[in-house]
């Protein structure tokens, strides 16, 4: 019975160190990448966010994995989410992969199209327009969509300050 529990004691053991050394790796990744804060993650940074967690959560409990496979994985994801930072930065692609801000409001007239497109629904729009203040779509001469899913909202108010 003792030998039993050494070997679950020695399992678990394992499994929380392959655990640090992935948790540990990551930040060090993207650390070094320079990764946005979470409200500029783009879908291509969510994807690897992703399959990362499933690659790391399934080797931490597998017997055959090592350390030094987590550690191989953890620099292979790191140069794809290098690589692909390099690539956002290149106007067409980046563009391609995380969108481009859209007018979704002009003159207190929302774009319902774009709406539909980004499965943005009137009251999600409604919530984003009241954190800035706006409680009337009437009162947005000009709202964007931003690529986080943010909106920007030029009011008219706004404007009438400016021109006096």
């Amino acid at each position: 019975m003792c030998k039993a529990g050494g070997i679950q004691l020695e399992l678990y053991l394992g499994v929380a160190l392959k655990f640090i050394v992935a948790l540990i790796g990551i930040i060090i990744v993207i650390r070094i990448i320079g990764q946005k804060e979470l409200a500029q993650t783009t879908p291509v940074d969510l994807v690897f966010m992703l399959i990362l967690a499933d690659i790391v959560g399934g080797m931490i409990h597998e017997k055959d994995f090592k350390i030094t496979h987590i550690i191989f994985i953890i620099i292979i994801w790191g140069l794809c989410m290098w690589g692909s930072e390099k690539l956002t930065r290149k106007n067409a692609f980046e563009r391609w992969i995380d969108g481009k801000p859209e007018i979704i409001i002009k003159n207190g007239t929302v774009n319902t199209r774009l709406m539909e497109k980004e499965n943005l629904s009137k009251q999600e729009l409604e919530t984003q327009l009241r954190k800035q203040g706006v409680f009337n779509v009437k009162e947005v001469r000009l709202g964007i969509l931003e690529i986080d899913g943010t909106i920007s909202a030029k009011l008219y108010k706004d404007t009438d300050n400016q021109e006096k």
